[in-house]
């Protein structure tokens, strides 16, 4: 499989943890006792008279890519239960070394298409039976005969065909991590921010617009630490229509404090940044940023993947970006990925001999891991159960309310508040391995009271799958409640609070 590598911003120093044989039970870490007495229950808080950015229904995304068949009949109906309304393809580096026409090819060595696996299938398999929206990676990196940089005319033969297929103002992307040395990269001067601008600016922008004036061409951007690509491509290759980036905190070696703590709080810093980045360029306030790929990590997979901490972290990153008001967001990946050669340390929860970016079991075991236990084709990880819950209970047009918590809780829990019709939503994490005591407050409503319902889903429920029992989240009606709410947010959670 094609893995994805840090970008130049992103690597990080070595993250404690020592790899370990994957079937390696884990060893429940250290847990965080907390006060139980009604004094000193701590309290998260909405303020109902706060306003933010409206949730768009294309952060609830994820990539799609040329090396699995994705017209498997259980495909679809999985990325549709799962809420997803945006799919990015054909993929992450292979991107740049993928040509779109003849049903699809690739530059040698490169990578492979599965059958099936072409872009017209993609269409009318994937996207047009659920509505959703495409976001379609342009190849920078090689020309047709695979001999020099890629070639704008191919682009807009690309963004032409798709009109034909009923497709209009979608969002092309020009390459992928273009500023990386492991991207697929055959120009004169590969990796450099003043070619790729140039490029971008005098062919990919005209052939694209000229193809489809309604269609959103947008350019790479790393994370602002490489301020060596980003200071130029923002200045240099505008226009533009919107920025995509890319994040996985891990290398290889992963550590679950780490990426539900710091990993999250310095990608909230990074859109900050990033924002400032683009002003300073001159990029108006209204081109937004797309998170392209997000995953725990670039490198090899291990069990950290498929436990509850990442599909903890998942719905944290979109919280995350929501309040940030990013209207776009795919994550490394729906299908097509099986991994036993990374971190199994012992000092990671979880249960699995495996790992995979992807949010479903391709059918397990397959190549690449033949010691996997059997788990049907469509089944949701935990990253998958996290998003579906997400895209149900945070749907599109949803607005942000402000969210507090008590001092005593941070490091411990995030939350992320949300007004959806005449009512209120509240979804809150509890990132320690110990169940909190918590109360939660309405501020500021017009209303005394509500119906209220709980949807959770944690460690109670991924536990089962050490029996290989890969089960959803709870559902609880709370009856008539008041603005003050007592709650017990369970182990490794996300618990949303329903109030309509």
């Amino acid at each position: 499989m094609t893995y994805r590598w840090l970008g130049a911003g992103a690597m990080l120093a070595a993250i404690a943890g020592c790899a370990a044989q994957p079937n390696v039970p884990a060893v429940t870490p250290q847990t965080v006792s907390r006060p139980q007495s009604l004094a000193s229950v701590p309290v998260i808080s909405l303020d109902a008279a706060s306003s933010g950015p409206s949730v768009a229904a294309d952060v609830y995304g994820a990539s799609i890519v040329t090396w699995y068949d994705f017209t498997q009949s259980f495909v679809d109906p999985s990325l549709h239960a799962s809420g997803i309304h945006l799919v990015r393809f054909p993929g992450g580096s292979e991107s740049d070394a993928y040509h779109w026409e003849k049903g699809g090819s690739l530059c040698a060595s490169q990578g492979y298409i599965a059958q099936n696996a072409t872009f017209d299938n993609f269409i009318a398999k994937l996207v047009k039976p659920q509505g959703s929206d495409i976001a379609v990676t342009l190849n920078y990196g090689s020309n047709r005969a695979c001999t020099a940089g890629g070639d704008p005319n191919e682009a807009g033969a690309w963004v032409a065909h798709a009109k034909t297929l009923g497709i209009t103002g979608a969002h092309w992307t020009v390459g992928n991590e273009d500023y990386g040395s492991w991207e697929y990269d055959l120009h004169k001067h590969p990796h450099d921010p003043h070619t790729y601008s140039t490029a971008v600016r005098t062919g990919y922008y005209p052939a694209v617009k000229t193809a489809d004036p309604s269609a959103r061409l947008g350019v790479v951007v790393d994370l602002p630490s490489d301020m060596a690509w980003n200071d130029v491509v923002l200045r240099n290759a505008q226009p533009f229509d919107f920025v995509e980036v890319h994040y996985y905190p891990q290398y290889n070696s992963d550590n679950d404090a780490f990426l539900l703590g710091t990993a999250v709080s310095n990608f909230a810093k990074d859109l900050k940044a990033l924002r400032a980045q683009m002003n300073a360029a001159g990029v108006s306030p209204s081109v937004p940023i797309y998170l392209g790929e997000f995953n725990n990590d670039a490198g090899q997979e291990g069990k950290q993947s498929v436990s509850i901490v990442n599909g903890l972290y998942l719905g944290q990153m979109l919280g995350t970006v929501i309040e940030a008001g990013v209207p776009m967001s795919t994550w490394w990946l729906a299908y097509g990925s099986c991994d036993q050669n990374g971190d199994f340390s012992s000092q990671l929860y979880g249960w699995q001999n495996f790992g995979s970016e992807a949010l479903f079991s391709d059918g397990l075991p397959e190549y690449g891991c033949s010691g996997a236990p059997q788990i049907a084709a469509g089944t949701p990880f935990p990253t998958a159960r996290v998003l579906a819950l997400l895209a149900r209970d945070v749907p599109a047009g949803s607005q942000v309310r402000k969210a507090t918590e008590s001092p005593s809780l941070h490091g411990s829990t995030r939350a992320y508040g949300f007004a959806e019709g005449k009512g209120y939503t509240l979804a809150i994490f509890n990132d320690t391995l110990s169940a909190i005591s918590v109360k939660v407050d309405v501020k500021n409503s017009s209303r005394l009271q509500f119906t209220a319902a709980l949807d959770t889903y944690g460690k109670t429920q991924y536990d089962k799958s050490k029996q290989n029992q890969w089960v959803g989240p709870s559902h609880k009606k709370l009856g008539t409640v008041g603005t003050s709410v007592p709650l017990t947010l369970p182990a490794y959670s996300i618990s949303l609070l329903l109030l309509q």
